[in-house]
């Protein structure tokens, strides 16, 4: 796993607005999920559903990030992964949110002043270069850089910056 997330200005590290979500594979920090039914025997842990198609307009979009701690020798935020079977964090966006990602935890190419929207059957967000009608959920992406520095435990890695503007 790979994926590298930072939470730049959201509302919800404020606010508290998490969800307990889990998942039956393993995922990274930086996925867009849909919350499923609750899990079985639990009153706040909700199952992860892949964003698709069909619930788009209707369905919120979550962020799966969870603070990386790794407790073995050599570790690096590259080496989190949100483990199968075991609670994560889900934060719930609003209108004004930055975050950044690195371009591993995205399809596709995005430039500044386009967008990234939820990908159908993934829980990577994608490349657009137009918002569309059919998205309840869309970031614009405000800058293109790096995350990480050399001599850290890993190279710099390209990142994206986007802040919501639908949510």
């Amino acid at each position: 796993m790979s994926v590298m997330v930072r939470l730049d200005k959201c509302q919800a590290i404020y606010g508290g607005n998490i969800t307990s979500v889990q998942s039956a594979g393993d995922l990274e920090n930086g996925s867009f999920v849909n919350l499923g039914g609750l899990i079985s025997g639990q009153t706040d842990v909700y199952e992860t559903a892949t964003p698709s198609s069909t619930n788009f307009d209707v369905e919120e979009v979550l962020l799966v990030y969870t603070p990386e701690v790794n407790y073995e020798p050599g570790k690096t935020l590259k080496d989190f992964t949100n483990l199968a079977d075991q609670p994560s964090r889900a934060y719930h966006l609003s209108v004004g949110d930055v975050i950044t990602i690195t371009d591993d935890g995205l399809t596709g190419t995005t430039v500044v002043s386009e967008y990234v929207i939820p990908a159908t059957g993934s829980f990577n967000l994608v490349a657009a270069s137009s918002l569309g009608t059919t998205t309840r959920m869309g970031g614009k992406v405000i800058e293109k850089g790096y995350f990480g520095y050399s001599g850290s435990g890993y190279s710099k890695t390209a990142c994206t910056t986007f802040r919501v503007v639908k949510a």
